[in-house]
């Protein structure tokens, strides 16, 4: 069986196509294209797939999907996504779309839950009962293995970790949400934007400003260069970033007894600046047992989310038809 996982961004499209050994064949990636609108970008996810098909043929595809926001994994539904630009659509049914051009129906998932799997799958190696990836990214997502399952929730929104509240509800930042206080309006690359913005207006002949700048055209790693130079300015903001993540995870352990915290996505790169204070959050926690044997790693795979999907594909396919 060859597992097809799509990876759905705001910016890129990725394929990954992988065979049950967990090898990948091949890998693909096109611009998310909002000029087609929805039904067209539907068309072309379709003829990617379908180019798959045939080129594997006749070993059977098994296709997932991992989608940004809220999906209702059971219909294949998108219900709901902050991120994404498309203005045509409403609970839109990206399984049921597919499969109509593809004759596959394919596995709608959350984009961080699929890359909890391919966590659990290729880093972990099944290793660890109840597990937490944590995608840090533009948003911050967030995926479950409870008892060495997957675990989606009653409506397929589990791990939603980045819109729980870590402040007040009316005063804290505005989250891509519409809500306030979410722990991705603190360290999601929107919230550190906020708060690396703040400092280089304080702090204008700061490094940090130097390698910033001034335009809204904003990117995380020159945070990371004014860090690894030394800048004080900038070592603060990757300190208060460990500070608010540590507050979500503690809450998070302290919840489903965690043994296995894994970080990904573009800002777990700066895990050297942040992890002493988020460590100093889990340490500070007054009930011990469920932090003492608390495993923190972060993954080194930048294209987990995609093969997490293609590995699920083929796990569901085996397992639950």
């Amino acid at each position: 069986m060859i597992g097809v996982g799509v990876d759905i961004g705001g910016t890129f499209v990725k394929f990954f196509v992988l065979n049950e050994k967990g090898e990948i064949l091949r890998t693909e990636k096109i611009e998310t294209d909002y000029a087609r609108g929805a039904k067209g970008f539907i068309d072309q996810v379709a003829t990617y797939i379908n180019r798959f098909k045939q080129e594997y043929a006749p070993e059977p595809l098994a296709v997932a999907v991992g989608a940004p926001g809220d999906v209702d994994n059971q219909k294949g539904i998108l219900r709901y996504n902050p991120n994404l630009k498309f203005t045509d659509v409403d609970d839109w049914p990206i399984a049921q779309q597919l499969q109509e051009k593809t004759g596959i129906l394919p596995r709608v998932v959350n984009d961080a839950t699929l890359a909890a799997w391919g966590v659990y799958e290729t880093d972990l190696h099944r290793q660890g009962t109840n597990v937490l990836v944590v995608t840090l990214g533009t948003g911050v997502g967030g995926g479950l293995i409870l008892n060495r399952e997957l675990y989606q929730g009653s409506n397929g929104t589990a791990g939603e970790i980045g819109h729980m509240k870590i402040e007040d509800t009316a005063t804290g930042p505005l989250c891509g949400c519409g809500s306030h206080g979410c722990l991705e309006a603190f360290v999601g690359t929107i919230g550190i934007k906020r708060r690396v913005h703040q400092a280089v207006e304080k702090h204008p002949q700061s490094e940090l400003a130097r390698l910033v700048g001034t335009s809204d055209d904003f990117k995380i790693e020159p945070v990371f260069r004014a860090a690894q130079n030394g800048c004080p300015v900038a070592r603060q903001i990757w300190e208060d970033t460990g500070r608010y993540l540590g507050v979500g995870i503690a809450n998070l352990v302290l919840v489903l007894d965690i043994d296995t915290v894994v970080l990904t996505g573009g800002v777990s790169g700066a895990a050297p600046y942040f992890m002493p204070a988020l460590k100093h959050v889990l340490d500070a926690q007054p009930f011990k047992t469920p932090f003492r044997a608390l495993k923190l790693l972060v993954s080194k795979n930048p294209n987990i989310g995609g093969v997490g999907a293609a590995l699920y594909a083929i796990h569901h396919a085996k397992n639950f038809r």
